[in-house]
């Protein structure tokens, strides 16, 4: 089950939804955008399958899944592995949060907001309750997306991630345009390996081999 992964939990809106500015409408939602170890790709594979088998008889190569390594996305999240699977899971109903003792936090009180938002940061590790379901675009392609049913504080911390903070915006105010180039150095230093002249191994540590790249993708029928 994919609630037996634990998660790094990365943006997310738990304790009220946010407006989606990329629908129609802007609805509001619950979200959460979750890493996930390699380990977990056959479970992921196995509720996208499930969810793409009757409306589509299966994962083919056209189908959209929204699961991607880390260092496929436009802007990979730091302080993720580069072959870690991102998910963003949404419902448009409160999904179910527990507390490391069980205890569900309910986001229609106070004390229940004020604890998610004491409990959960970015880079705290959880498990996650996903289902999946198809869609359709009028305009043409398909695919199959992430309900996010439920989370749960997997009780294990996790160290705060910087997401979402805007470094050359705090820096702004201490740029010098008339700061003077560094003095070049006495000596050439040692010649960096690029992607041309590095095995492939040692380019990327976490890579698992050009199968891995898309564990989703299906052989044409």
């Amino acid at each position: 089950m994919i609630s037996d992964h634990i998660a790094i939990l990365t943006h997310f809106a738990l304790a009220t939804p946010q407006a989606n500015k990329l629908k129609a409408g802007n609805p509001l939602e619950f979200f959460a955008l979750l890493a996930m170890a390699p380990e977990a790709g056959s479970d992921l594979q196995a509720i996208a399958q499930g969810a793409a088998q009757n409306l589509f008889g299966g994962l083919h190569p056209d189908v959209q899944v929204g699961v991607e390594r880390n260092s496929a996305r436009k802007k990979p999240l730091p302080g993720i592995p580069a072959d870690w699977f991102i998910i963003r899971a949404v419902t448009r109903f409160a999904p179910e949060v527990y507390s490391a003792k069980g205890e569900q936090l309910r986001q229609d009180t106070p004390d229940g907001q004020a604890a998610i938002k004491s409990t959960f940061y970015a880079g705290k590790r959880v498990r996650a309750n996903l289902t999946a379901f198809p869609w359709t675009h009028p305009q043409g392609g398909r695919g199959v997306s992430f309900n996010l049913a439920g989370i749960m504080d997997a009780g294990q911390g996790g160290e705060r991630l910087s997401i979402g903070n805007d470094s050359a915006s705090a820096f702004a105010k201490f740029a010098d345009p008339k700061a003077a180039a560094p003095a070049p150095a006495s000596q050439s230093p040692a010649a960096v390996p690029t992607p041309a002249n590095t095995p492939a191994s040692a380019a990327n540590p976490f890579a698992q081999g050009a199968a891995a790249a898309n564990p989703f993708a299906q052989p044409a029928a």
